[in-house]
């Protein structure tokens, strides 16, 4: 039902992991001002050819991306990016970043791939028809909290104070409860991860949308389930997702 639009995404994604993969770590060994405006610029430069590239093929449709925001459209259809997800990964040369690129029509997402160039991995998914990574089926692992691994987002010193200490509690509390806490820097890697049984769970404080589309199509094609409660967003499998949201109100407490 949907196949031209899975084609052209597949191959979008593709070809700007492959633009932006030869200039990673190209920031590495600068201050980090230089790091932090190398990397918008390869930002940049990867949305611009995602989005010249839909506005090519699908002129009538809406855009929205991290960089540039909303491009309007005139149609009910609306691509949503994240054209280097993963920046400060990226910009050392840590393999843990990727491409996003998800397709909603009417606010659902009905088309998702996420690119990890540096690890030759590409995931899809399209409503209805199930996830994929390279062409192989993907599901999620069917497990309980206690054997879980879960990816747990990171925190960084210019980040809310106060959300912070919040976070810290809750992940003083999950420690305890869980197999293993992993925090890789980027929600397109361990959302695809999810949906492909490698990771188990994911919370997130606050995401962004265009962080978590892609994903969350993924994750729901492979047997998942995404909630949003308060400031937080869970991804796992129905069970472990139940499990996480009771540990947050403990937390909160």
């Amino acid at each position: 039902m949907y196949n031209e639009f899975l084609t052209f995404a597949i191959e979008l994604a593709n070809e700007a992991g492959k633009f932006i993969c030869p200039h990673a770590g190209k920031a590495g060994h600068q201050n980090a001002k230089s790091a932090k405006d190398f990397v918008t610029e390869m930002d940049l430069q990867s949305e611009n050819l995602i989005i010249e590239k839909i506005k090519t093929q699908f002129p009538t449709h809406n855009i929205f991306s991290e960089e540039i925001g909303r491009i309007k459209g005139s149609d009910d259809y609306e691509w949503v990016i994240d054209p280097i997800d993963g920046t400060v990964n990226y910009s050392v040369d840590l393999p843990f970043y990727g491409v996003s690129i998800a397709l909603t029509h009417r606010g659902e997402p009905i088309i998702g791939v996420i690119s990890l160039p540096a690890l030759g991995e590409t995931f899809w998914a399209a409503k209805g028809e199930g996830a994929y990574l390279n062409g192989e089926r993907i599901k999620v692992r069917e497990t309980s909290l206690s054997e879980s691994f879960v990816s747990f987002g990171d925190f960084a010193k210019d980040g809310d104070r106060e959300a912070n200490r919040e976070r810290i509690n809750l992940l003083n509390i999950l420690a305890n409860e869980v197999y293993r806490i992993r925090m890789v820097g980027t929600a397109a890697l361990s959302l695809s991860y999810i949906a492909a049984g490698r990771l188990d769970a994911a919370i997130y404080r606050n995401i962004n949308y265009y962080d978590i589309a892609a994903g969350e199509l993924l994750i729901k094609e492979a047997g998942g389930v995404k909630f949003t409660k308060g400031h937080y967003t869970y991804f796992a499998n129905a069970k472990v997702a139940n499990e996480l949201i009771d540990l947050e109100v403990e937390a909160l407490k």
